[in-house]
């Protein structure tokens, strides 16, 4: 297991209000509530800052890896605030470095990485991101210490 992030290796927050049902049988967030909080975090930044179509775009985005790792059991009614970061990109695909946070809180309650691969939507093919996606993703670049 990784340590949890802290909150300041992160410049770019998502925020996420928790609902009833996104608590397991044990009364914590499911993980794979978890998992779906990190894909809203990267699909809002992508619509909201990269004007990203995710429906009709001539590119599209497929998660290719995921992965998480816990420290803290949030449950509802928390609210909660996703860090975004990328650590790579290379080509057709993106690393993103997410954690999930209490507001104000310093440690991560879960931490994670998604993978990404752009594709051409007409053709299914991998294709080379785009300069200025390229140039709104190198904004998110974290640092060694997330």
């Amino acid at each position: 297991m990784t340590e949890a992030p802290q909150r300041s290796a992160f410049t770019h927050f998502h925020p996420i209000l928790t609902r009833p049902q996104d608590n397991d049988h044990n009364g914590h967030i499911a993980g794979t509530t978890v998992h779906g909080f990190f894909e809203t975090a990267i699909q809002a930044f992508l619509v909201e800052q990269a004007e990203f179509d995710l429906r009709e775009g001539a590119l599209a985005a497929f998660v290719v890896s995921s992965a998480a790792d816990f420290f803290a059991l949030p449950g509802f009614p928390d609210v909660l605030e996703v860090g975004l970061g990328v650590t790579r990109l290379a080509g057709s695909t993106v690393e993103y470095r997410l954690a999930l946070y209490r507001p104000g809180e310093v440690d991560a309650c879960a931490a994670g990485t998604v993978v990404q691969v752009f594709i051409e939507r007409a053709s299914g093919r991998p294709v080379p991101l785009p300069e200025a996606l390229q140039a709104v993703l190198v904004g998110l670049q974290l640092g060694q210490q997330a």
